[in-house]
């Protein structure tokens, strides 16, 4: 044990001690603050303007009063908790040209289109004669992707009904109130069964930055023990240091002082982002942005899925590392652990979509995904502790199984240079005594 210790102290110290370190220990937190706020400071400052040129076939000057009386109303709103999704925040410039029941509408869009100048943002949205009846009102631009397309066809929408109203009857005076559009507020169900408000926005950016940043620490660090094994196998130091140290104590220090390494700086970034959840918010706050809070039991979680996360893939990488003898090789070789991580990340919509289905539970019950998709749901929800209690368990039990794999691999294939082992000489190699 103590030749271990002897490895794992020259591990932590040679990456601590270097300038990598320390600025990357200093730009992560940095990352992790502008994943938080820059979506909320870049909606706060607004989206840009669009001329949108209202077609009216409709006949009717009080329908584009009412979306453009809709549309000032709704201007401040846009982009806030109260939009569905992310909504975005472009303000929407409305001009009114009548066109005549004759006239084509699509034909007058064609033809604005080809005079406007290259790259022009401007937009259109086209009322038929027939849209206070069954036709549906058509917006066309170039660009269909922002959110904010939500808020005009929301005001469109609202415009149409009101002089829907008016036309049936309905007293004008009673039909704003009637109306009125009713905010859901949104209550976040605790462990305890209380219940905070919160938003939809809040809770997704905290998922997801937890689930970026485990994703990128394991796959960070993991690489780096496979390339510690690598360079140590080119220069030959391995040769020298193997005489007096068994395979399976240079692997086992290795990946736990890079391991301390990797928890050191996991520790410096819960401990930043512990100190800006209490002192930093209304500093944020006085700029207009918020910044969300986030629990210390969930920075809790997240350090323990980063250590039982990255001794599974540190392994695998090992392993890797041990097989390979240059960097070329292991570029192929290790692309189906690297695929391991990534499948999470592609998958991790339909998680946090409905966190509490068989699906979901299934897949964050597996070990290779559990330390991303497990923490993603805890992130989301309070999953049961069983459930959390058997992720871990599952990821022990395969992680002293792949130690004992690597381990079986690392002796033979740290000494091994030249042509890449085919599986046969794998199994071969895991038959040694």
């Amino acid at each position: 044990m103590k030749k271990v210790w002897v490895i794992i102290k020259r591990e932590y110290l040679v990456r601590v001690r270097t300038r990598a370190f320390a600025i990357g220990t200093i730009i992560s937190p940095l990352l992790l603050l502008g994943l938080i706020i820059l979506p909320a400071f870049l909606a706060g400052r607004g989206g840009g303007r669009r001329q949108v040129t209202v077609l009216d076939q409709s006949g009717s000057s009080e329908l584009f009063d009412a979306i453009s009386r809709r549309m000032e109303s709704s201007g401040s709103q846009s982009g806030s908790e109260t939009d569905e999704g992310f909504g975005g925040s472009t303000q929407f410039i409305l001009t009114r040209q009548i066109v005549a029941t004759g006239e084509d509408p699509d034909s007058i869009r064609r033809e604005s289109s080809e005079s406007d100048k290259k790259g022009s943002e401007k937009a259109y949205l086209i009322l038929r004669p027939g849209v206070l009846d069954n036709d549906a009102p058509e917006y066309h631009a170039k660009n269909l992707s922002d959110f904010s397309i939500r808020a005009l066809e929301s005001a469109v929408s609202a415009a149409i009904a009101e002089r829907r109203l008016l036309r049936a009857g309905f007293d004008a005076a009673k039909i704003g109130h009637y109306m009125k559009q009713v905010d859901l507020k949104r209550f976040k169900i605790g462990a305890g069964g209380e219940s905070k408000e919160g938003g939809m926005r809040q809770d997704f950016m905290i998922a997801f930055a937890l689930l970026f940043f485990l994703y990128m620490s394991v796959l960070f660090y993991g690489i780096f023990v496979m390339r510690g094994v690598i360079e140590e196998k080119q220069s030959r130091i391995v040769e020298v240091v193997i005489s007096s140290v068994k395979p399976t104590q240079m692997m086992l220090g290795k990946v736990i002082g890079i391991g301390l390494v990797g928890l050191t700086q996991i520790s410096i970034w819960a401990l930043s982002a512990s100190f800006l959840s209490l002192f930093g918010a209304k500093i944020f706050a006085s700029q207009g942005a918020s910044v969300p809070n986030i629990p210390a039991s969930l920075l809790v979680y997240f350090v323990l899925y980063f250590v039982l996360g990255f001794f599974l893939y540190a392994t695998l990488y090992a392993m890797v590392g041990s097989i390979v003898s240059s960097e070329e090789d292991a570029q192929q070789v290790q692309m189906p652990v690297t695929m391991l991580l990534v499948v999470p990340m592609m998958i991790f919509g339909l998680v946090m979509s409905n966190p509490s289905s068989t699906s979901s539970i299934v897949l964050s019950m597996v070990p290779f995904f559990a330390p991303t998709l497990m923490m993603l749901r805890i992130a989301v929800i309070n999953p049961p502790a069983w459930q959390v209690i058997l992720s871990m368990v599952i990821m022990l039990v395969t992680i002293s199984g792949f130690l004992w794999l690597s381990a079986k691999i690392y002796r033979v294939g740290i000494l091994m240079y030249g042509k890449r082992p085919s599986i046969t000489e794998l199994g071969r190699w895991l038959r040694y005594n």
